[in-house]
This record gives structure tokens, C-alpha cells and sequence, in this order.
């Protein structure tokens, strides 16, 4: 077998940085997911409890609290995955990073609504942060 200066590989190629950012998206996620169900929980779903709501209603925000819990945690592993994985890389981003980054403006229009500001709903912030980590990784992926 010889090897020619130059040669290239049919083996996709990974660019400076992707593994790292993929890395630290997931870092981020699982942050979030540890605060979220630590942190948020109290502050956010014991008021809902003690509010004494129908079953209906509480039941439903508990659903929703808890998976957003499981979409922060499989973000995590998403996205360390395609930290290792090249393949990952591109539908990682679109159904993480599209999902965050609309998650995101979510956050921001009901922010805006019920609080007149941007910080009434910080987490809008890792959202966006998150989406904006894992589309930029994976445009650092190439095939060649």
C-alpha cells in the first residue's frame, strides 16, 4: 500500500472545535437538567401543588415539567454522543438545536408578555446558547 502527499480520505473529517463545542453543549445541558430538577422544582412546581388546582391541570404541568427534565438530560447525552460521532453531528443540531432554539423564543415572547422584559425568563439564554453551540459544531464537520 503507498500513501500520496495530499491524499485524501473518504472518512469524514472533523474541523478544530466541533468535539469541543458538542462537549460543552452537553456540558450545559445536563447543568440545566441538575438545576432544573433541583432548583426549579420548589421554586416553580411546589407553589403549583400548594395552589390546589384541578388534578387535571397539575397533572398536565407535571408532565410538562418532567419532560422538559428528560429533553435537557437526552440533550446531554445527544450531544456528547455527537461529540464522538460524526455521523451525529448534523441531525444532533437540527433536532437539538432547532428544538432549543425555538424553545428559546418561546421563552422570549412569554417573557416579553408577562414580565415586559428578557429576564423575567433567563433560561432563554441556554436554550439559544445550546442550539447556537450545536449548529455551529456540526457546520465545523466536513465529508472530506
Amino acid at each position: 500500500m503507498t500513501f500520496k502527499a495530499g491524499a485524501t480520505s473518504s472518512k469524514p473529517t472533523m474541523k478544530r472545535g466541533a468535539r469541543y463545542a458538542f462537549t460543552v453543549a452537553s456540558a450545559i445541558s445536563a447543568v440545566s437538567a441538575i438545576y432544573h430538577l433541583i432548583g426549579g422544582t420548589p421554586e416553580v412546581m411546589h407553589p403549583l401543588y400548594a395552589a390546589n388546582l384541578p388534578s387535571e391541570s397539575a397533572g398536565i404541568l407535571d408532565v410538562l415539567w418532567y419532560q422538559m427534565a428528560a429533553l435537557l438530560v437526552g440533550a446531554a447525552v445527544a450531544t456528547l454522543f455527537a461529540a464522538y460521532r460524526i455521523h451525529w453531528r448534523l441531525p444532533v443540531a437540527w433536532m437539538i438545536g432547532s428544538h432549543f432554539l425555538i424553545t428559546s423564543a418561546i421563552c422570549l415572547i412569554f417573557s416579553f408578555s408577562y414580565f415586559g422584559n428578557a429576564w423575567g425568563l433567563p433560561q432563554w439564554v441556554l436554550f439559544a446558547l445550546i442550539g447556537i453551540i450545536t449548529f455551529w459544531a456540526a457546520n465545523r464537520s466536513s465529508d472530506g
